[in-house]
């Protein structure tokens, strides 16, 4: 008996090993149901987002929308529409100011306060303020048109969200109109998109797209695409706004003038003086041709006679000489008298930077007909 209960079990040994001993053991490696549950939530976000970013690439031109608050310290919406193409029209909130912008043709012009343009260190900064300026990104603390393209926005913002904790748990919330969002944040901020199909961005923090001067624009840039009707309005608007632009300042060239000869001739008993100064222009950075206007200012005294002043206007080639005149007259207490006159003239310089209007309208057409506008 003993030798064939050990035969038995040889032979249910060696069973068990040709069948593979398919046997269940406590303690086995698996996912629990709560975690299955954060992996699929995890999912479900990480799909979100990309097919909300997907549709921010995709989309012809969009709509930027922060808030300041205007000199009364009520809140204002700004806008700012942009297409894929760089061609943008609207304002941007620069630390807490409305910077009015125009992209087209691949310029820039701003048109910004006297304070703003002093900070950026041009001397020009009083006259700046009056009108719209040709420039670069340079004076912009951040490059928006290019950050801010539907395209390039969508990219940097996957970037960003590609560098966050891919293990935190999504965090849904509500807006004020009842949409339901993922919060998806980092220390820069928070990309919002919608949790319901089709998912779009709804807003993110432009420090994601600019670290270094994304800041100055606000913590919250909203975002909506543009098509249809509001996609032709914005070429409209553009057009509008080219034809407004007029010959805008322009900051990219350098200009000093100064004054190489001065004469003055007062007619006798009569008290009318003239100046005729000669401005000479130095410039550098202008489009070859583009006028500079000199403006002259010379202030006439003399004992007796008090002051006055006058002034002159005239556009010059750049890098030549001028000659201009401007005359004042003195009323003479006494027509038998002598009377010594000094003028002091001074002048200034201001390249305006030339704009074909009819030729940048035609190139717009043309880019909005390919966006379906």
């Amino acid at each position: 008996m003993p030798a064939r209960r050990l035969r038995i079990g040889a032979v249910a040994v060696l069973c068990c090993l040709v069948a593979g001993c398919d046997v269940a053991i406590d303690g086995a490696a698996g996912i629990s149901s709560a975690e299955q549950q954060r992996v699929d939530r995890r999912t479900e976000q990480r799909g979100a987002v990309e097919s909300a970013l997907k549709a921010l690439e995709q989309a012809p031109a969009v709509i930027y929308k922060s808030t300041i608050k205007d000199a009364a310290g009520k809140p204002a919406e700004l806008l700012f529409r942009i297409t894929r193409n760089g061609s943008a029209y609207g304002a941007l909130p620069v630390d807490g100011q409305a910077i009015q912008v125009i992209s087209a043709d691949k310029q820039l012009y701003l048109s910004a306060t006297p304070e703003y343009w002093k900070a950026h260190g041009l001397g020009n900064s009083d006259q700046y303020g009056t009108n719209w300026v040709r420039t670069d990104s340079t004076d912009l603390p951040v490059n928006a048109v290019e950050v801010l393209n539907p395209r390039k926005a969508a990219s940097t913002l996957r970037t960003a969200v590609s560098a966050m904790n891919p293990l935190t748990d999504p965090v849904r919330s509500k807006l004020p109109d009842g949409t339901e969002v993922y919060d998806v944040g980092s220390g820069l901020g928070t990309l919002r998109v919608t949790t319901a199909a089709p998912h779009r961005v709804v807003s993110f923090a432009p420090s994601l797209v600019d670290a270094a001067g994304g800041k100055t624009l606000g913590a919250e840039m909203r975002v909506e695409p543009l098509t249809g009707d509001a996609l032709k309005k914005l070429q409209t608007d553009l057009d509008g706004a080219i034809g407004g632009v007029g010959q805008p300042f322009d900051a990219l060239a350098q200009v000093s003038v100064s004054v190489v000869n001065d004469k003055l001739d007062c007619t006798d008993f009569v008290g009318t003086c003239r100046a005729t100064i000669d401005v000479a222009n130095t410039v550098i950075g202008s489009v070859s041709g583009t006028p500079v206007r000199l403006a002259l200012t010379v202030e006439f005294s003399a004992q007796s006679l008090g002051a006055q002043t006058c002034t002159a206007d005239a556009n010059a080639a750049p890098d030549t000489t001028t000659s201009m005149t401007c005359e004042v007259k003195f009323r003479l207490p006494n027509r038998n008298a002598s009377y010594q006159v000094q003028a002091k003239p001074a002048a200034r310089g201001e390249v305006r930077a030339p704009v074909d209007v009819n030729g940048v309208r035609e190139k717009l057409k043309s880019e909005f007909a390919t966006l379906g506008g």
